[in-house]
């Protein structure tokens, strides 16, 4: 077989996405970077300077004789997160195939068909900022038909070559991150938009958002126009959402992304249980409070970031508080942050299943306030 040539050693680090060669597949020969040396196989496109909103496609045409023993294309791997890559079967009629990711027969070009390598960019999916000229690098995988493990699998390099001008100036943000916002809660962000030196003119109409929680408005101050963006948490976990900005430029729109976490606003860590084994016979020593315990955080602002102890209870719901003594103390370190530790006390005859709850301090309504349970489970060991 002829060597083909991976041009990994002509590629720069990569800028748009932040580099590296991406996974290895499986089967995949490793050094093979390092093995190419016929450069006439490199493939290398520059796009130039697009504005920010367009998108632009190339293709390459791909001639798989080149690799002197039939090779089938599987799959293509572009690391620019703006963009998109195929491979295509294109016979003289115009008709277009694509294979299917397996290392058949049926994937190679039939008589009549040429390969394409179609890429697609989309400066949308990219931050409104200008970004100065960069290298994304990507490969075609490929397959030997007689190959029957994957073992021999190889890279066809690729590269491509753009920059970016946005026409407007965000500050200070981009993008919204609202970090982690707690549920009772609202994450509240601003940043500014004016058109840059060569759009100065450019009028922000209005703004809307792609997720009902997350409200959006734009207010007029000097020469800048203001966003403001309101996150009403709802259901927990991570989320993310697309601003859109109407412009007077008919053909632009400033693209905004925003991400948030909705955490409940009691938390404990590592996890909400303590779990230990003890002599049941005995009473613990107070250096047991020094290894069972969990932190407490209560994230909600309003509020004292204080906890107590409201009641400790078996499974069955029955009062538990005689066996345990339970204390919490600030963690110095984290402003919101309480530690809970347990001491066993003695008294009981069998493996303790229950609950330490958790309330805040003055809160007495057992429906309207606050509360944090914490599983409590203690195993019984002998003593030696």
């Amino acid at each position: 077989m002829r060597p083909l040539l991976l041009a990994a050693v002509l590629l720069s680090p990569l800028a748009c996405d932040g580099g590296g060669g991406g996974p290895r597949e499986a089967g995949e020969r490793p050094g093979l970077a390092t093995e190419m040396t016929d450069l006439a196989l490199a493939l290398d496109h520059d796009f130039g300077v697009l504005p920010h909103g367009a998108a632009r496609t190339h293709e390459f045409e791909i001639d798989l004789s080149q690799l002197g023993e039939p090779y089938i294309p599987l799959r293509v791997h572009l690391e620019c997160s703006c963009g998109r890559a195929d491979l295509r079967y294109r016979d003289e009629a115009g008709r277009e195939r694509f294979p299917d990711g397996s290392a058949f027969g049926r994937n190679l070009p039939a008589t009549g068909e040429r390969a394409f390598l179609h890429i697609e960019l989309d400066t949308r999916k990219k931050e409104a900022v200008d970004i100065p000229k960069t290298a994304s690098r990507g490969y075609i995988l490929l397959q030997q038909v007689q190959d029957p493990n994957g073992m021999g699998r190889i890279r066809w390099p690729f590269v491509i070559r753009f920059a970016i001008d946005a026409p407007v100036e965000l500050r200070p943000f981009a993008a919204l991150d609202f970090g982690a916002v707690p549920q009772s809660m609202r994450g509240q962000l601003t940043t500014t938009l004016r058109g840059d030196e060569g759009h100065r003119d450019l009028k922000f109409l209005d703004a809307r958002s792609t997720d009902g929680d997350l409200q959006v408005t734009l207010e007029a101050k000097d020469e800048l126009t203001v966003l403001r963006a309101v996150v009403t948490p709802n259901q927990l976990g991570s989320h993310r959402a697309a601003i859109a900005v109407r412009t007077s430029d008919p053909d632009y729109q400033v693209g905004i992304a925003a991400t948030w976490k909705v955490i409940p606003d009691l938390e404990a860590a590592p996890m909400s249980k303590i779990s230990f084994t003890t002599d049941l016979n005995a009473r613990q020593d107070a250096a047991a409070l020094m290894r069972q315990f969990v932190l407490v955080t209560d994230h909600n602002a309003d509020r004292t970031p204080e906890f107590t102890v409201a009641e400790i209870v078996a499974a069955d719901g029955s009062d538990a508080s005689r066996h345990f003594r339970a204390e919490l103390s600030p963690v110095p370190t984290a402003g919101r942050q309480q530690r809970l530790a347990v001491q066993y006390l003695g008294g009981l005859k069998e493996a303790f299943r229950g609950r330490i709850v958790l309330g805040k301090p003055g809160e007495t309504s057992a429906v309207e306030a606050p509360r944090i349970p914490i599983d409590l489970v203690v195993f019984h060991k002998k003593k030696p």
